[in-house]
């Protein structure tokens, strides 16, 4: 089997936000270790995580290149990547709460354990109701990868969008107005933590609505930023 253009570049940039994801992770983790900044630490792992996010695509694209077919379509190639989710939210919001509302940081935790356990329950019950494929399942034509995402109007995309939802409002707008309400470098590292908190949410959402294609490109490219602007807020 031969991709076709498309399918190069889903995997290709798929790889490099995987390889991208795990190399920036291990050196914010680096970083924490050198400079005893344990938010950073934090950072690596949700950084590592976030990068597996693009495993199911990584992985179907490895076995184009050396086994000449996809992998066997029965909702597996989606669990690979979605399986990290809930772990990169956890992370996400421990640094938010930490900074942001440290008094009641467990309160807030538990709910978002309760909620990412449940998630995780969902998809592994039910993968081929819980995502939409495209081509459907079990194969795809020859000359692509395995397209996928979360279906929105199933429990699991209730719940991703619970997920994503706390994000945007503790993270995005709770560092923005955090920012907005300081001065000097606290100001500059919160608008920084937001900006980064934003185009995490976007980003994300959109590479669940973008068809595999050259603006697939500058999608995981904004994703892969969102983690070094949170990088420049917390590193100072």
């Amino acid at each position: 089997m031969v991709l076709k253009i498309n399918g190069w570049i889903d995997g290709i940039t798929a790889s490099g936000v995987v390889l991208l994801g795990i190399i920036f992770g291990l050196f914010f983790i680096y970083k924490s270790r050198k400079t005893g900044a344990k938010l950073l630490l934090y950072l690596g792992l949700a950084n590592m995580l976030a990068g597996l996010m693009f495993l199911g695509v990584f992985s179907d694209f490895l076995f184009v290149l050396f086994l000449r077919e996809n992998i066997k379509n029965n909702g597996t190639v989606a669990i690979l990547s979605y399986i990290w989710f809930a772990p990169v939210i956890i992370t996400a919001m421990y640094i938010g709460t930490e900074l942001l509302i440290p008094k009641i940081k467990k309160y807030i935790f538990i709910i978002i354990l309760v909620i990412s356990i449940f998630f995780e329950i969902v998809i592994f019950m039910d993968p081929l109701n819980s995502f939409n494929f495209k081509p459907d399942p079990p194969d795809p034509p020859d000359g692509v990868l395995i397209d996928y995402n979360v279906n929105l109007f199933t429990l699991a995309g209730m719940l991703m969008g619970g997920l994503l939802l706390l994000v945007l409002i503790f993270l995005g707008f709770g560092f923005l107005i955090k920012g907005l309400n300081s001065s000097g470098v606290i100001r500059k590292n919160f608008l920084y933590l937001s900006a980064g908190s934003l185009c995490f949410c976007i980003f994300g959402l959109l590479e669940g609505l973008t068809e595999p294609g050259i603006l697939m490109v500058v999608v995981r490219i904004g994703y892969l930023t969102s983690f070094w602007l949170m990088y420049v807020g917390l590193k100072s």
